[in-house]
């Protein structure tokens, strides 16, 4: 029975499902009966031809595997993996890979690591106490001449407590390090987007590889059915076996080509585990995504409405800019690298005023007397002492005026650096928002594009089968459609790519309906309620 069989399981066959040729033969024989033609001179032969078909299912469960040139020419059914457990969409993938990336990961346990610098510039504003031993031990004669000042053999200990009352730049240290702090979460900000997008695109590229792979499987098996409708024009005598070869040299290209996809879709899958900390070829399935997709923050009539028209879709670039320098990770860092330089600049011109208290206290005491000069003191063995003091350097070369300049030059320096950055991060978002609007608007041609060289290639192949055209015109009209698919196909995958693109610009991703809904009701308040 032949590919109804393999359906149900069996591994290959040979035969095509000729029932479908047969039901057209014999209605357009009774057709012909009825327009009055003799049923004797009606030919009864059938060409059922060859059709390797394999149930891939059964392939997998029995441990077969086919050579490349099997697999190319075979029809393939039930090729969905079902024992991968392992699934990603765009969102999961997002996840793992922020999940898991070493860099990151990394990145994180520096920060940490940094964020001690907190706590040890406070250290110094605390209180300090300091623990001393001494065993002294000196001659005999030296000892009894200091008539007891000095025994020969004296044991002791002392505490010592002192606490800063104020130091400027004490001060000054732990608001910077709290500053240089915020600037090094804000880097690591930076690397956390950088790895969402570049997780998202790793995703979509390996969308778009599968994408590009199924539309050359289907290729091949138009060139299949092209071959095999030949080799019938052949045996009926309207066609020489110059058009056989022909199609069969197609055949053998479009095998490569297809092997050269499979390997083109492995490398974007090895891309996407090597970003999300996986065994680089282990199996994942995926989940095709549409326009309607929410994670791809593009909700039909939400997003695209600011699209609609050249009015809307300059405000909305604007807003985008608005929305990307409010929560930019690079200005943020360089706005923490601007409090450190202004903090610092402060400090230095209080220095020039304020001096440094500091408080210390010290308890000692002799634990042990012995030898020549030990005899008992008037005075006991127990000191303490306690004591108030401020400390300000008068002249030190003119250093303080020169770190009082250098420090306002610096935070002016950084000030035009903030603008030149803010000028670029505009430039960033209003690029990306362009190159999405366009990449968005090809996705219409692309596909009426796709779906007019469809419809020529169904004309062209319908007027092949009657001998109305010739090989080359088939050729031509198929070479266009694929190319029309294939373009298709990565004008929407390139418009989603560019859609992480401005997400990265603006420094935010949407990935769920409620981030995108937040995000819409700022878009809207922008709007003044216009567009909605």
């Amino acid at each position: 029975m032949g590919k109804v069989e393999v359906e149900r399981g069996i591994l290959a066959c040979q035969s095509p499902n000729i029932f479908p040729k047969l039901a057209r033969r014999v209605a357009l024989n009774v057709q012909r009966i009825l327009l009055g033609e003799e049923p004797a001179s009606l030919p009864v032969a059938f060409a059922a031809g060859k059709q390797l078909t394999l149930n891939m299912a059964t392939v997998r469960a029995i441990g077969v595997s086919p050579s490349w040139a099997v697999i190319t020419e075979a029809e393939l059914i039930q090729q969905a993996r079902e024992d991968i457990a392992r699934k990603l969409d765009l969102y999961a993938a997002v996840q793992e890979a922020l999940a898991g990336n070493v860099d990151l990961t990394a990145k994180d346990r520096f920060v940490a690591a940094e964020a001690q610098n907190i706590r040890n510039a406070r250290a110094h504003l605390l209180p300090q106490l300091g623990l001393s031993g001494v065993g002294l031990m000196m001659d005999e004669d030296r000892a009894a001449a200091g008539m007891g000042q000095q025994p020969e053999r004296t044991v002791s200990g002392s505490v010592t407590a002192t606490q800063v009352l104020y130091s400027e730049a004490a001060w000054a240290n732990v608001a910077i390090q709290k500053l240089l702090h915020t600037g090094r979460e804000e880097e690591r900000e930076q690397l956390r987007l950088n790895i969402t997008q570049s997780a998202a695109t790793a995703y979509l590229n390996v969308l778009r590889a599968k994408t590009f792979e199924r539309i050359q499987k289907e290729n091949l098996k138009r060139t299949r059915s092209n071959l095999e409708l030949a080799r019938v024009r052949e045996v009926v005598g309207s066609a020489g076996p110059a058009e056989v070869y022909r199609w069969e040299s197609e055949m053998a290209f479009n095998r490569k080509t297809v092997i050269e996809a499979n390997a083109r879709r492995n490398l974007a899958e090895m891309e996407l585990n090597r970003l999300l900390h996986r065994p680089l070829e282990e199996s994942f399935l995926t989940e095709e995504p549409d326009l309607d997709t929410p994670t791809l923050m593009s909700t039909e009539g939400v997003y695209f409405k600011y699209l609609g028209n050249k009015r809307s879709f300059k405000t909305f670039r604007t807003f985008l800019v608005r929305e990307g320098l409010n929560t930019s990770p690079e200005l943020a860092q360089l706005d923490a690298a601007i409090a450190v330089q202004d903090r610092a600049l402060r400090s230095v011109t209080r220095g020039l005023l304020l001096p440094t208290l500091v408080m210390q206290g010290k308890l000692s005491h002799t634990f042990d007397r012995a030898g020549a000069g030990s005899q008992p003191l008037q005075m006991n063995d127990t000191d303490w002492s306690i004591g108030l003091s401020a400390s300000f350097p008068l002249f030190e070369g003119g250093a303080k005026f020169v770190a009082l300049k250098k420090a306002r030059e610096t935070l002016a320096q950084l000030g035009l650096e903030r603008e030149a950055l803010a000028e670029r991060i505009e430039q960033r978002v209003r690029s990306s928002a362009h190159t999405v609007g366009a990449s968005y608007a090809g996705i219409g041609q692309t596909l009426e594009a796709a779906e007019a060289a469809d419809k020529s290639l169904d004309v062209v192949w319908d007027a092949y089968s009657r001998g109305v055209v010739s090989v080359v015109d088939l050729l031509d009209a198929q070479n266009a459609a694929l190319v029309s698919d294939l373009g298709a196909a990565d004008a929407f995958y390139t418009f989603l790519i560019d859609l992480t693109a401005v997400g990265r610009a603006i420094g935010q991703f949407y990935f769920t309906a409620e981030e995108q809904d937040v995000f819409f009701e700022r878009a809207d308040a922008y709007f003044g309620g216009l567009v909605r």
